[in-house]
């Protein structure tokens, strides 16, 4: 059964949160991720919080799903993610009830984890994040998007 991980936070800027994340909700933040893919820049702050993480996404790119999430709704929540122990399985067993994803083959994420998205049309509306993440050591499967 999947297990909670972290519900993502689409925001203009991750740096102009760090008050309400610490200040105000009493998050400790724990880490930084910055990525340039294709000349598209990311960030990407965790914060801890009793239940999970909370990850404050922002891209640089206007087109992006994020920013166009960003454009049409404010910022805010955008998704959950989901812990699985094999993310293939775990899309086979859901693609078998009818779910459809976003990213197939998975992609090689943030945080060592090989990550996916289920398309909201097919979840009740709800942007569910699958990560399985790869043990110390163990090497990116050719299979996975990078």
């Amino acid at each position: 059964m999947p297990e909670f991980d972290h519900i993502g936070y689409a925001v203009r800027n991750v740096d102009d949160k760090k008050e309400l994340m610490e200040d105000l909700l009493g998050f400790k933040f724990a880490e930084r991720k910055e990525y340039d893919r294709g000349g598209v820049k990311a960030r990407l702050d965790f914060y801890e919080t009793p239940g999970g993480l909370m990850e404050l996404v922002e891209v640089s790119d206007p087109g992006a799903p994020i920013n166009q999430f960003i454009e049409s709704r404010g910022e805010g929540v955008h998704h959950i993610c989901l812990r699985v122990d094999d993310i293939r399985q775990t899309m086979a067993e859901w693609e078998s009830k009818g779910v459809k994803f976003t990213m197939k083959p998975p992609r090689y994420g943030s945080r060592n984890g090989l990550i996916t998205f289920a398309d909201p049309s097919t979840t009740g509306g709800l942007l569910t994040e699958l990560v399985q993440y790869l043990k110390e050591g163990e090497e990116i499967p050719d299979w996975a998007q990078q």
